[in-house]
């Protein structure tokens, strides 16, 4: 019983650090290609919105991203998140205060980096974003 207690603290630890690395280096360049697209690019639907959108902004070099969101909203007002159009809701986590036009996009099928494929769907949330220097770098979470 205390091997795996043990075992389990160890993981817990470990999966901490791995999540904050992977939120570490992150840049309002990069959250801009992961997660805005205004004017939003045309395609037939919405899945065929996520197809395209993955393949070009080159989302899946290495393994097929299982889920990204793109808000299809001007930058300026999606930066505004990490001051006067957000809330903050803890440490440097960030609610927006304004409804977004986005479309998020799970994955279903495929291989990577060209042949992921997606189910997209149209919707109007609520963001909460990670905010380094007043800018967003990572998109924590739907509301």
């Amino acid at each position: 019983m205390l091997v795996s207690s043990c075992l389990l603290v160890r993981l817990a630890i470990l999966l901490s650090v791995v999540l904050v690395q992977s939120c570490e280096g992150q840049s309002w360049a990069a959250f801009q290609n992961k997660h805005i697209d205004y004017p939003r690019t045309q395609a037939s639907n919405p899945s065929a919105y996520c197809n395209l959108m993955m393949v070009k902004r080159n989302l899946n070099p290495i393994t097929c991203k299982p889920r990204n969101t793109f808000i299809n909203y001007d930058n300026e007002s999606v930066l505004q998140v990490c001051g006067s159009g957000g809330t903050c809701w803890q440490y440097n986590l960030y609610d927006s205060n304004e409804y977004f036009p986005m479309i998020d996009c799970s994955y279903t099928d495929g291989k990577p980096p060209k042949d992921c494929k997606y189910k997209g769907t149209e919707t109007c949330k609520r963001v909460r974003v990670a905010c380094e220097e007043k800018k967003p770098v990572h998109l924590e979470k739907l509301l």
